[in-house]
């Protein structure tokens, strides 16, 4: 199966998605490149009428792009061209949705020193106090990235990172229930009655609580539905 990488930048994409394909076949690992520009110049599609990122069209952007795909992986460039969203802000807001809040993230950027630098100088310089200083570096500990990297060695980072991703039991039962997202199972099932495959595969995605009944009964029901075979 192959690993599927979502890639967010303001600039065009094209060069990256390249090497990140020609590091993969050197690797012999499957992957599969989905970019999403954001930000001018080459993702103006969602910057307002004053050319400031509008989130809500990042979203809508991206669900018109990917739908309900979940992804292995995602990186962001920590500068957007827009002083208000950037990558930090990207991923935070990443980490609300289904699709991706449990996707491994990456950061970087061609200015990773002069981004720790500013962080410091505006500590020492007085133009922050400590707790301020301090809630950038904890915003960053927070998202719970893999690596803040160059972007110089982006493309790397992301491969040596993704060889270390195991494929987990949830997404093959995400994939097959967004495969007939608007199914619903045999009332029987009683746990999440009512709810069509999509709903269902956000709740397990979401780590739900029921989920893990839920997981458990599919497999008794597997376990069942075999040994009938087998009887027969």
């Amino acid at each position: 199966m192959a690993k599927r990488i979502l890639i967010i930048d303001n600039d065009d994409l094209t060069e990256s998605i390249k090497t990140l394909n020609d590091l993969a076949r050197k690797k012999n690992i499957l992957i599969e490149c989905y970019p999403l520009q954001v930000g001018l110049p080459d993702g103006n599609e969602v910057v307002d009428n004053n050319g400031k990122i509008d989130f809500n069209l990042v979203l809508a952007k991206f669900h018109e792009l990917y739908g309900n795909m979940r992804f292995h992986l995602m990186a962001s460039d920590f500068k957007l061209n827009d002083d208000i969203i950037d990558g930090v802000e990207i991923i935070r807001r990443f980490n609300a949705i289904p699709n991706t809040i449990r996707t491994s993230k990456i950061l970087y950027s061609s200015e990773l020193e002069e981004i720790v630098q500013k962080y410091l100088d505006d500590y020492k310089s007085g133009n922050k106090n400590f707790q301020s200083s301090w809630i950038s570096f904890k915003t960053l500990i927070k998202l719970n990235i893999l690596d803040f990297a160059k972007r110089e060695v982006i493309e790397e980072s992301i491969l040596n990172y993704l060889q270390k991703i195991s494929e987990q039991e949830d997404d093959f039962i995400v994939d097959e229930l967004l495969a007939n997202s608007d199914l619903k199972f045999n009332p029987s099932l009683e746990i999440y009655n009512d709810l069509t495959f999509k709903e269902i595969a956000d709740k397990i995605s979401t780590t739900d609580p029921s989920s893990v009944k839920f997981k458990k009964k599919l497999i008794q029901l597997s376990i069942s539905h075999f040994g009938y075979l087998e009887n027969e």
